[in-house]
């Protein structure tokens, strides 16, 4: 007497094959729930709107290049936070700056600082966190009127600047 075959779900064959497209479709539904849980942040819906505005931004950083205004930015350890002393013409000491420090990277790490003056004429913020590495920094008063743009480097053996070198 012969032995029976055995039937085709009991042999490695045909759920070798069946494995390789199921681990394929597993897979791509991984990587699809990782595209969707990390969407690209440095992609803008607005791109348009935010062309638009670019001349009139230019217009703020020649206001500030006419009154040659400038800024250095420290680490405030004895404050615990970072002391901006902003030279140039027209700085108000009574009022409010706002320094945005946007990451290059990850826009989750972008943050706006208030920055108010104290008797010194340096204008201080605490901090959240530790600011390491390369950011987008843009200086402008909290009512408009001119605006600092420079990329800057906390790891930089030289404070960051912004505007007319000091």
């Amino acid at each position: 007497m012969t032995d029976a075959p055995t039937p085709w779900y009991r042999q490695f064959w045909p759920w070798f094959v069946i494995a390789l497209p199921a681990a394929s479709v597993a897979l791509s539904f991984a990587t699809l729930a990782v595209a969707v849980r990390n969407a690209d942040s440095l992609v803008r819906d607005d791109y348009y709107k935010a062309g638009l505005g670019i001349n009139h931004d230019f217009a703020l950083e020649r206001v500030a290049a006419q009154r040659q205004l400038g800024a250095t930015l420290r680490r405030d350890a004895a404050h615990g936070g970072l002391a901006v002393e902003v030279r140039g013409s027209g700085i108000d000491p009574h009022s409010e700056l706002l320094l945005a420090l946007a990451h290059p990277t990850d826009a989750g790490r972008d943050q706006v600082l208030p920055l108010r003056a104290d008797a010194d004429g340096i204008f201080r913020s605490p901090l959240a966190a530790s600011l390491r590495g390369p950011w987008n920094a843009t200086l402008t008063p909290a009512g408009g009127g001119w605006r600092l743009v420079a990329r800057i480097d906390f790891d930089a053996a030289t404070p960051p600047q912004l505007g007319a070198p000091g």
